[in-house]
């Protein structure tokens, strides 16, 4: 049966993109796209790095549990614009350059956020929203077939941004109430971005004034911090559970261990900060790998949560980024991690942990490590691929792990010298013996699994 000419003229034209009265308008040209996108990735790749320089000093939580998915979700853009503007006559050699100083003036301002609360409002109350609106305009005015690459980009990203923002507005509205210091905050940094044009640098440009500009730059510190509902942390988990101890206990332990995993995007916070020079590439691998290890954390928070447990009052390790931060170069932290994250590619590592689960027939922990397995083989394969490029051989760089890893063991039993040491056994028994949805039936011999050392 053939389609009628009548059929034909009704199908959408244009693959959808627009009608022919919307295609026939001129849009946006090639050097006035390069120029915003050339904008987006200065403010884009500074963002990312006033996250991961702020990311030990916030000691909110739930602060840390975002700024780990909007950092990678940040990387994931500024890769995005970045291949898009070379694949429009422009080279990549130049896109880490400022495009323009009122811009790197405001961010300097930024910088200076003294406190969670103007850390958040500069971020989630002035630049980001800056950016959303200007990438917005952007895909307005973008041609909608001779530049729909740029347009689905946008299309991506501003779905992302939206749900990052949403976060901001309930986050600010729960850590910040507004005061007068804060709108005065976002007032000073309104006014050096409009200074530099708005993010695409097509507003009126207005000098906000010299004697606007804060004297003192707030450094961020590497050593990790936790709010105040932590009522202990310390450099160790205290001590593991034997062997021969119930599957079901030791499932609860593995959960135990996935909670603790901030330290480890502490860890890896720092090495993004302090790692300077590394191509993009590098650093968006980092921030995929930092954004898993949170990940893992909040499996832990939910599996506790789950039995209505405050899982802020169980000890919390920092010692896996304390130490390395604030005492190790950071390609020795990073080499430091995959250490250990190399060393859980053995049967008894990750994969005996899995099998621990099955073991118990708990489902839950069962995809959370599995999911938990697949990532840290990620992670060996990014911290390999990096660190041959640093230490130029395999045993140069286990010669580097094994050079730092004394070292930080000889903190842990420190800490096991403490008073409460072996906090465990009565924190298992008081509140996960007899809680668990799915109930357990003992095989008669569960794997041994290896203590992954963080």
């Amino acid at each position: 049966m053939s389609i009628s000419k009548e059929s034909l003229r009704s199908a959408p034209p244009l693959a959808g993109l627009a009608t022919h009265a919307e295609a026939a308008l001129p849009g946006l040209g090639v050097d006035a796209t390069v120029e915003r996108l050339r904008r987006y990735v200065y403010l884009e790749t500074q963002c990312f790095f006033l996250l991961s320089a702020y990311f030990n000093s916030l000691p909110e939580w739930e602060v840390k549990g975002a700024i780990s998915l909007h950092l990678w979700q940040d990387a994931e853009h500024n890769t995005w614009f970045r291949n898009r503007i070379t694949e429009m006559r422009t080279p990549p050699h130049n896109l880490d350059k400022v495009p323009d100083p009122a811009l790197e003036t405001f961010v300097g301002e930024l910088r200076k956020a003294a406190t969670t609360a103007e850390f958040l409002t500069g971020i989630y109350g002035v630049l980001k929203p800056a950016l959303a609106a200007s990438y917005e305009a952007l895909r307005a005015a973008a041609h909608p077939i001779a530049d729909q690459p740029t347009r689905r980009l946008l299309r991506f990203v501003l779905e992302e941004k939206a749900e990052q923002l949403a976060w901001g507005r309930e986050a600010l509205a729960a850590l910040a109430p507004a005061s007068k210091i804060l709108q005065d905050w976002e007032a000073h940094l309104q006014a050096y971005l409009a200074a530099a044009g708005g993010a695409d640098g097509t507003a009126l440009r207005i000098d906000p004034g010299q004697p606007l500009r804060r004297a003192v730059l707030f450094p961020p510190s590497q050593a990790p911090r936790r709010d105040a509902r932590f009522s202990r942390v310390w450099n160790s988990r205290g001590v593991v559970p034997a062997p021969e101890s119930p599957v079901h206990e030791r499932i609860w332990w593995m959960m135990n261990v996935r909670l603790n995993e901030m330290h480890v995007s502490e860890l890896i916070a720092s090495v993004i900060t302090d790692w300077k020079g590394q191509p993009w590439t590098f650093y968006h691998e980092l921030a995929r790998h930092l954004w898993d290890e949170t990940r893992h954390c909040m499996l832990g928070e939910v599996a506790f949560v789950s039995q209505g447990i405050d899982f802020t009052k169980i000890p919390t390790h920092v010692g896996f980024a304390d130490y390395p931060n604030t005492k190790l170069e950071p390609a020795d932290r990073y080499a430091f991690l995959w250490g250990i994250e190399q060393g859980l590619m053995v049967k008894s590592g990750k994969q005996a942990e899995v099998a621990l689960a099955k073991a118990g027939h708990d489902e839950r922990a069962t995809i959370f490590q599995d999911f938990d397995w697949a990532d840290e083989v990620l992670h060996a394969q990014i911290g390999r691929r990096w660190l041959e490029q640093k230490y130029g051989n395999r045993e140069e760089m286990n010669a580097a792990y094994e050079r730092v890893r004394p070292s930080y063991d000889q903190m842990k039993d420190d800490d096991l010298r403490l008073p409460g040491r072996d906090w465990w056994p009565e924190f298992y028994a008081r509140f996960l013996k007899d809680k668990d949805p799915n109930p357990v039936q003992e095989p008669d011999a569960a794997p041994p699994v290896a203590d992954g050392g963080y």
